[in-house]
Order: structure tokens, then C-alpha cells, then sequence
């Protein structure tokens, strides 16, 4: 297995993140980054 560069490593977070979203037509996760640090995590509800 591969390690995952940093653009695929934060849409995997982005794709987990997306799993929290209650509504059911758009499952949508956002991931906020600046210098590959996490600033902040949001779904849809």
C-alpha cells in the first residue's frame, strides 16, 4: 500500500467527515487546511 499524498490523504478526511451528514440527498464533508494543518471539519445537516 501506497502512502497517500497530502491531497488524497485530506479527501479521505473530507470523504469519513461526510459519513456525519443526516441529510439524505447530498452527503457532503468539508475540510479546511491551510499549510496541511486541520483548521476545521463541517458536514451538511
Amino acid at each position: 500500500m501506497e502512502r497517500p499524498n497530502w491531497d488524497q490523504y485530506f479527501m479521505g478526511i473530507t470523504n469519513l467527515v461526510s459519513g456525519r451528514s443526516t441529510c439524505l440527498r447530498r452527503k457532503v464533508g468539508a475540510v479546511l487546511v491551510k499549510d496541511r494543518k486541520i483548521l476545521a471539519t463541517g458536514y451538511t445537516h
